[in-house]
């Protein structure tokens, strides 16, 4: 019995072509409909961004590698989001002096 959340991961494009700004694009289209900014404010919340990553004492370095671990992904996601890639100039052009 084969698991469909995998034969769905494994029948995704590649990758190759894939520029910044299209996955810029990808993202604001999806995380600025309503459902699609509840969506990213659950996800944010499971990646404690607001939260210390060390818990406890004595401190378990485990745990905190999980919550960094989380609080990267989180804090890509809101870079990916928000911040516009440079596009490339076609053609440079010189200034006359």
């Amino acid at each position: 019995m084969s698991d469909p959340t995998l034969e769905t991961l494994a029948s995704l494009p590649a990758a190759e072509g894939y520029t910044p700004n299209d996955r810029w694009q990808d993202f604001r289209k999806l995380f600025t409909t309503d459902e699609g900014k509840r969506a990213l404010r659950e996800i944010l919340s499971w990646c404690h961004l607001l939260k210390p990553s060390i818990i406890g004492s004595p401190i378990d370095p485990y745990l905190m590698a999980i919550r960094e671990g989380e609080r990267n992904i989180g804090l890509r996601l809101l870079d990916t989001i928000n911040k516009e890639p440079r596009l490339k100039p076609e053609r440079t052009t010189r200034q006359k002096e």
